[in-house]
């Protein structure tokens, strides 16, 4: 354990040479293919939507493919402790893979979003489990020498994804947008059996089956009470979600084996990275659903504007995000996720006062590069810092956690802002409000510079 209380185990799988560097690769690879479908379909699902016949339903094919995600990543997180990395990074990229191939070959737009849970139940159990073996490959010393790599390595896969489905839709077929991930993704499965190898893990690690399907329970229902439509069937799901999800309470305090475990709950560093993942999903995923519909139904733009309109805040958080762990070291939790997230809420602020008072493209891309620029460090170590407090034995799950949050944070986002459909001023204000509401919640109760914990 370092000054910083990040762990620092001598793992075998973080000796430098040969094997690390092509897990690195297979690492950043898995990140870009992943990023890449985050953004990629934004900038072509209007086109997609509209030639399938299926524009009221826009917003699921976001939110089925994140809920699917977040139950990916409940459940992966133990499976990555128990199992290992290598088994669920394999079995996550052929589900996301199939999945892919499928949306692909959809003809209509429910089964777009059928096949879209498949492959988001494969990306819940490929991310986390990439950003778990990049702890594992470097300490936190070597990863803050090596963040620009990785932060680099999304913002690519980000930044060129609303380019490149623009672009095929505009010159191709909107079906290569899922396609195209297919051969990325084998090459990089492909690396990282042949250079990686699971650090010794602990065999009495116990599957928590009840705790997974409970939470996703409480997340779809109350997706579906988010969902427009009949007043009855919305409050009787929002019901549903609070007594399913009061039973989740209830069986997480009496389980031998939680989502998280009972000492991590205690850590306020573990709490702040949970509020603060929630939060950093919430803006990124909504703004990249709506913010390119806003762009072609209101400015006129063609698939590839749309998806330049996001470079901005791609290219923010890539830039921040090369300082989330220095500032993490510095301030902690407080500096890098309480101060950010006040940096890009006024980001989202400006960009519904531009798209409320009509102040044009140049002014809305300003406001992106701003929400990015504090969105990057604030969400990034809201992972970070938690993995630092916590021991290998634990890293997985701590990891899928924090990720699921993220994704849940997403989904019910996407779903909250559809009610507000076709008034994207004040989407955009809600995004903003409910960023800077994050701030103030962290910035008061986040600590400062992280300790060692006890016995990690």
């Amino acid at each position: 354990m370092d000054g910083s209380g990040l762990t620092v185990e001598p793992l075998a799988s973080t000796r430098p040479g040969t094997a690390r560097r092509m897990a690195t690769g297979a690492v950043l690879l898995a990140l870009v293919v992943s990023a890449f479908e985050g953004t990629v379909v934004t900038s072509a699902m209007p086109t997609i939507t509209r030639e399938l016949g299926g524009q009221q339903l826009y917003s699921w094919v976001f939110s089925a493919f994140l809920f699917a995600s977040t139950v990916g990543v409940l459940i992966s997180g133990k499976l990555a402790d128990r199992l290992g990395r290598r088994p669920v990074f394999f079995a996550g990229m052929g589900l996301f893979l199939v999945g892919s191939a499928l949306c692909g070959l959809s003809e209509s737009v429910p089964m777009l979003i059928a096949f879209r849970v498949m492959q988001g139940l494969g990306a819940g159990a490929l991310q986390p489990t990439t950003l778990t073996i990049s702890a594992d490959l470097y300490t936190l010393r070597e990863r803050a020498a090596v963040q620009g790599l990785f932060t680099g390595a999304w913002a690519v896969g980000n930044s060129l994804g609303p380019l490149i489905g623009g672009w095929l839709v505009m010159h191709a077929s909107w079906r290569w947008v899922f396609l195209v991930n297919v051969p990325v993704g084998l090459f990089a499965a492909a690396l990282l059996y042949l250079s990686y190898r699971d650090p010794p893990r602990r065999s009495d690690v116990k599957l928590d089956r009840w705790g997974p399907l409970l939470a996703g329970s409480t997340a779809a229902m109350l997706l579906f009470s988010l969902e427009p439509g009949h007043a009855e069937a919305r409050w009787l799901c929002a019901l549903g979600a609070v007594l399913v999800g009061a039973v989740l309470v209830r069986q997480q305090r009496v389980s031998v084996n939680p989502l998280l475990p009972a000492e991590l709950l205690k850590d306020r560093t573990v709490l702040t990275g949970v509020a603060g993942s929630i939060a950093g999903g919430a803006l990124l995923y909504s703004m990249a659903a709506w913010v390119p519909l806003w762009m072609t139904e209101q400015g006129g733009h063609t698939p590839v504007g749309a998806g330049l309109a996001l470079l901005p805040m791609l290219l923010g958080w890539s830039v921040g995000s090369t300082f989330g762990v220095k500032l993490l070291v510095r301030g902690g939790m407080r500096l890098s996720a309480g101060v950010s997230f006040a940096v890009a809420a006024v980001g989202a602020g400006f960009l519904a006062l531009s798209a409320a008072l009509g102040w044009g493209v140049p002014a809305a891309l300003v406001g992106l590069g701003i929400l990015g620029l504090g969105l990057g460090p604030a969400a990034s170590t809201s992972l970070i810092g938690p993995q630092s407090r916590a021991p290998w034995h634990h890293r997985g799950i701590v990891t899928s956690s924090l990720y699921a949050m993220r994704l849940l944070g997403g989904s019910l986002s996407v779903a909250l802002l559809a009610l507000a459909r076709g008034h994207f001023a004040a989407q955009f204000a809600i995004a903003a409000g409910l960023t800077a509401t994050a701030a103030l919640v962290l910035g008061l109760f986040a600590p400062g510079r992280t300790e060692p914990a006890a016995g990690a």
